[in-house]
């Protein structure tokens, strides 16, 4: 059997785990992965909504991890068709919480002693539960409010189960697929285990701590109650947001991953506090992704391009993004312009993040661009927090553009622009680039290289004149167009001239025939002269 062939030498939980998917796949028609039949039983192609709902279903009853892969792979809208995006986006994970067992064992396990005397109070509810991570209220001794986040088990006999499968799928249905089964898998584990490192964690809380203007306070962590899958962050005296918490902490996230680079994977509303004195927190700031300068200074070229309405400005700024350009643009130029026309204007605060998130992915497909995983990430975690400033408790409705959360993205583009275009910043750059001893150590081999192929005559120039060959093209289409009419010209007057004044010869309807035949013959050229021109759009 295909199942067994596949689950052949994996351990036996995983080896279940992989033939529960093969058996919940076959059920959606998903059984000619392994070789049997086509897609819907032979009832014809499956269509992307189609194929999107049955994934969607799939997923929800394989549980968590896999509606989390699913959401994942829903951030790839610029290499899905939207009716597979909009449907896997619509999956939402049920996770139970864990057990009070299984958490003070975790808890115990990692800090070394009994959950009484680490924590005089421990909530057995958790505040949050999460596919990732689950969080709790705590007192440390001395009184101390405190947040305890832990661990999740249990996702990596999943991810074991998850490898072979996907490997059959990428061997049978290769190029047909717009992404490949094993890296989305390989990703997948590379982003689970990030949002569950707790020494990341405490990192990120520690950068974030030390920005300035974000909206949002940050907690401390207890080293000395934190590991690799525990940690303790200080908890402010409210832990939920009051009526006003929502809007605020909406905009602070907005501008918080737009300049920094820092989101959220999970962003959900018990993450945000705010405490007695009316100051806004990120209570619980674990499962935190992060671009890198580089990367960030590729999306404020890429946002300057677009906020000038540049399409190919757009183009030349993409890779620095980390995304991949095919060499033809022409099909990205044109859809990028389409939707730099129909996002920009006097209308243009009326735009949702999501909308502009959704046709930008558009375009990207269409145009063949394969985005960074982190920058596609950002993008979503930008409308999770768009959607977290647009669903604020009763009695807070915000209105325009605070309800779409397009003012505070536009305003802090302009924030990042401005700060990669700064002369401070260029020189500080520049100057860090040329203290590195790297940047110097290569040049005299390549110097002498450079000397060597330069003597042997291996040097070899070519200029490539982009566009110039449309530009010949369209010359000579010009120039065959205007020797045609000349043509047609001297015939008609050549021809009239028979017909005035040359009385000898054959006669027809009192015309000479020579010029009869030359009028008709021009007038057979010119109509085809102007069914050409018509057919090229440029008359």
């Amino acid at each position: 059997m295909a199942g067994e062939r596949i689950t052949k030498g994996l351990p036996e939980g995983a080896a279940r785990r992989a033939a529960r998917i093969l058996r919940v796949g076959a059920s959606y028609d998903f059984d000619f992965v392994v070789g049997r039949r086509l897609p819907l039983r032979g009832r014809g192609r499956m269509e992307p909504e189609a194929i999107g709902r049955r994934l969607r279903l799939s997923f929800e009853e394989l549980g968590p991890n896999f509606v989390e892969l699913g959401r994942f792979v829903s951030a790839r809208g610029d290499l899905l068709p939207p009716g597979v995006v909009g449907e896997l986006r619509r999956a939402r994970p049920v996770v139970e919480p864990l057990t009070p067992e299984s958490v003070r064992g975790v808890v115990e396990e990692e800090l070394g002693g009994p959950l009484e005397r680490l924590f005089p109070e421990f909530e057995e509810t958790p505040v949050r539960s999460g596919v990732a991570t689950q969080s709790h209220r705590a007192v440390l001794p001395g009184d101390r409010p405190a947040l305890v986040v832990v661990d999740r088990p249990g996702l990596r006999p999943d991810l074991l189960a998850m490898r072979p499968v996907a490997d059959v799928a990428r061997r049978r249905l290769g190029e047909r697929l717009p992404l490949d089964p094993t890296g989305i898998v390989a990703d997948f584990a590379a982003h689970m285990n990030h949002r569950r490192d707790m020494y990341a964690a405490a990192q990120n809380a520690r950068r974030l701590r030390e920005l300035e203007g974000t909206g949002l306070r940050v907690p401390r962590s207890y080293r000395d109650y934190s590991t690799e899958r525990v940690i303790t962050f200080e908890r402010p005296g409210v832990a939920a947001p009051d009526g006003g918490g929502y809007p605020e902490a909406g905009r602070a996230l907005i501008r918080l991953a737009l300049l920094e680079g820092y989101s959220l994977a999970d962003l959900v509303p018990e993450r945000i506090a705010v405490d007695a004195d009316g100051v806004l927190w990120l209570a619980d700031p674990t499962e935190m992704l992060t671009l890198d300068p580089e990367r960030m200074r590729g999306v404020a070229e890429v946002l300057a391009s677009a906020r000038r309405g540049d399409a190919d400005g757009v183009i030349r700024s993409l890779p620095a993004t980390g995304a991949s350009v095919p060499r033809e643009t022409s099909e990205l130029r044109r859809s990028l312009r389409g939707v730099l026309g129909s996002l920009g204007g006097p209308l243009w605060a009326e735009n949702t993040l999501a909308e502009t998130r959704d046709r930008s992915l558009e375009a990207c497909r269409l145009g063949g661009v394969r985005l960074s995983g982190e920058v596609a990430l950002m993008a979503d975690s930008l409308v999770q927090a768009e959607a977290l400033q647009r669903d604020p408790p009763a009695g807070d409705q915000p209105t325009g553009g605070e309800r779409t959360g397009i003012t505070a993205a536009a305003g802090a583009a302009d924030d990042l622009v401005s700060r990669y275009r700064d002369p401070a910043y260029v020189a500080s750059r520049t100057a860090r680039g040329l203290a590195q001893p790297d940047a110097y150590a290569d040049y005299p081999r390549q110097l002498h290289s450079l000397l060597n192929e330069l003597k042997d005559g291996e040097i070899e120039v070519r200029f490539q004149h982009r566009g110039i060959n449309e530009l010949i093209s369209k010359v000579d289409i010009l120039a065959n167009r205007l020797v045609l009419a000349l043509l047609i010209a001297a015939l008609v007057v050549g021809s009239s001239l028979l017909g005035v004044f040359n009385q000898s010869g054959l006669v027809l309807l009192g015309v000479n025939i020579f010029g009869l035949v030359g009028f008709v013959f021009a007038a057979v050229l010119g109509l085809a002269l102007i069914v050409g021109i018509i057919r090229s759009g440029r008359l």
